[in-house]
Formats: structure tokens, sequence, C-alpha cells
């Protein structure tokens, strides 16, 4: 089982023009509003697998959340009273993207409470954790550290998808997976990804600190996955780029179920690269399909082993 827990999802809406113009009138060309949120994503990819999989978190005003997501997996989710936010991608010609991203709803400490004990029930010894996204205003920073900590001493698998204050801390929890993007990496480690034995090196770095696995996505260069004990590099799938949204969701997706049913991780990380590489040939915030990632599977190279 995979258990996605999405604190602070969103509305993903998506336009295309030809180029933005912050001092004119701007004339999008197309636009499109789907659910998203790096929870709800990897939920979504999920759902288009075999397997047992479940999404845990905030449900907001008018139940947008189950009404699109319970049709497609399990949901347990907490009712709140505020609206879900909308995240804004604005997306050039050129490629060139711009990002408007709300905070979300606000949540207080006996809403939050009843979540973690939610998400502990629901996840069983031997199954994946997946804590993904932002936190909410009024969740406190170290909620992905304590809810880490809590879900090992059970005997589950603990991924984390997360940024800033709220990944910095789950570091010291010992997450058995984490999955930064290149931004990302560099903020938390200073090192640009670009170069592959700088990255493998502050990798190794973080895997002295108690962190297992690294998934790092590094866009065109392709993907690193790094443990203590091996590391391995794949190529990006070779696709027209039409969306980069939700690439790394779902790859993250792709490597949790590769990982869940066994494979090597040499094995995972192809997969997960071709998941990411089937989101990206789709326009907008359209993720992986599984007839897309099946059919590119055959033409990734299996990952070079670095170490």
């Amino acid at each position: 089982m995979i258990t996605v827990l999405s604190l602070n999802p969103c509305w993903d809406k998506a336009m295309t023009l030809d180029r933005f113009d912050p001092s004119a009138p701007n004339r999008v060309d197309v636009a499109r509003m789907d659910l998203g949120g790096k929870g709800v994503n990897v939920a979504r990819v999920l759902a288009a697998f075999p397997g047992n999989y479940q999404l845990a978190g905030f449900d907001f005003r008018g139940a947008p959340i189950a009404a699109s997501l319970s049709p497609l997996l399990p949901c347990r989710l907490i009712a709140t009273d505020g609206e879900l936010r909308v995240n804004l991608k604005i997306r050039e010609n050129n490629g060139h993207t711009i990002e408007i991203n709300e905070r979300g709803a606000a949540v207080d400490a006996d809403t939050l409470a009843r979540m973690e004990r939610l998400m502990l029930d629901a996840c069983q010894p031997g199954d994946w954790a997946a804590l993904c996204g932002s936190l909410p205003p009024g969740v406190p920073a170290d909620t992905y550290a304590r809810l880490c900590l809590a879900l090992k001493e059970k005997g589950c698998y603990v991924a984390i998808d997360c940024d800033g204050p709220a990944l910095i801390a789950a570091l010291s929890a010992g997450p058995h997976l984490i999955k930064p993007n290149a931004q990302e990496f560099c903020a938390l480690t200073g090192v640009s990804p670009e170069a592959e034995e700088a990255a493998l090196s502050a990798c190794r770095t973080l895997h002295q600190k108690g962190v297992g696995m690294i998934c790092l996505s590094r866009g065109p260069e392709g993907a690193l996955l790094s443990a203590p004990d091996f590391a391995f590099s794949a190529n990006a799938a070779a696709v027209p780029v039409l969306g980069v949204q939700g690439a790394g969701d779902s790859m993250l997706a792709g490597l949790l179920i590769a990982l869940d049913r066994g494979d090597p991780p040499d094995e995972a990380l192809r997969f997960a690269s071709a998941a990411a590489g089937a989101s990206v040939m789709r326009p907008g915030t359209l993720l992986c399909r599984r007839v897309d990632a099946d059919a590119l599977l055959p033409s990734i190279p299996l990952p070079k082993r670095c170490f």
C-alpha cells in the first residue's frame, strides 16, 4: 500500500500565451484548471496504475477533493471550512513559465492533530507513506518530521517531497526517501545539480545525516537516485516538452510504484524517468498516463551506476 498525504492541495490554473507583458493586457491562447498540488498529483498518477493506493488529507468548501479523486482511489479526508487555493501557471510559447501560488487556508492545531491520527491509522507496517507538498498556514514546519518519526516507529517507509523549512526539519527524522528538484536541491545544499559529481558529493553528506535515498530530478539532465551504498544516473526521456508542471510528481509516483513492487533501484529509477517523460509530453498541468509511460520505458536506457 502507498498512502499519499496532501495537506495543501490547490486548483492549478494553467494558461499559455505568446509572451507575458506585465504592462499591458495579455491575451490567453489556452486555459485549463485541474486539481493539483504535489500530493494530489502523486495520487492522480498512482491511480492510473494497478496497485493499492490511497490519499489522505484535507478537503475544502464544496468537497472538491472528494468529488474529483474518490472515483479514482480511496480517500481519507478531513473537511475544513476554507477555500481551496488557486495556483496560476502562465506558460509563454518560448517555454518560460511564471508561477503565482496562493498560500492556502489556515489549519488550527486540533484539525491538524486529527489529520496526524488519521494518517497513522491509514498506514500499516511495510507500507510507503508519501508526505508531499507545502504546509498550509498554521501548520508548524516540523510537522513532516514528527509524522516521519511516528510512521517509521510503526514500521512504514517514508518518502518526503517538499521544500524550505519543512524539508530541512524533515531531514532530522531520517526519511527513507526525499525527491528534490534541481532548484530545491540547490537551495538545500548550495550545490548546482548540473555538475553530477558535485551533486553526488552533496547527496553523500545528506546520507551521513540519516537520509536514505535521494531522487534528484534534473530536468533535461535526467535524474539521480542516490543511497549510502549506490548511486545511479538516468537519462531524461527523449520527448517534446509541452509542460513541465507535475513532472516531478509523476517521477515520484513512478518511483514509489517500482519500489513498492520490489524493483531494484536502477529499474525503479528507469521507470520513474519514463513516468516523468510521460508527463512533460503533455501540455499544461496534465500528468503521466500509464499508456505513455509504458510506451516510453523501452526507449530509456538502464541507468548507469555511479558508484
